[in-house]
């Protein structure tokens, strides 16, 4: 399997009928997150993927091991929290036109994009109310 680490994709042709499966450093000071409030604590992580690969679908299940920050809800002090959210992401070639299907179409590219699937993750891992230690005193103590 052939993942391009600075955009996410995956590369159809690398993929054999069946599952697939890798383990790959992403650098994430070079991809573009675009998450308000969230941002890489490290320049580098790791992502294992798995990829089985149908006749009529194509289903991306992982996970990434890396470390964001997001500010203090109380102090605006960095707060690193672990992406823990699985990664997943069906794609099929059969377009369904009463668009009740959820999964999405596989582009002519043969490129699988799952740059969307991995910042779901990572939204769905920030806290709801992120504090640097619980007895944080806040702003206006520090």
């Amino acid at each position: 399997m052939i993942l391009d680490p600075e955009k996410l994709v995956i590369s159809m042709r690398s993929l054999s009928r069946g599952m697939n499966s890798g383990s790959f450093i992403i650098p994430l000071d070079k991809i573009n997150w675009d998450i308000d409030g969230a941002e890489p604590a490290d320049d580098e992580a790791t992502l294992e993927l798995s990829v089985d690969y149908g006749d009529s679908i194509v289903l991306c299940s992982g996970r990434l091991n890396a470390d964001f920050k997001t500010p203090c809800a109380r102090c605006l002090e960095p707060m690193l929290f672990n992406i823990c959210e699985a990664i997943h992401r069906e794609y099929t070639w059969e377009f369904d036109p009463s668009g009740e299907q959820e999964r999405e179409i596989v582009p002519q590219s043969g490129e699988l994009c799952i740059l969307d699937a991995v910042r779901e993750a990572i939204l769905l891992s920030i806290p709801g109310k992120p504090l640097c230690s619980p007895d944080c005193d806040g702003i206006c103590y520090n």
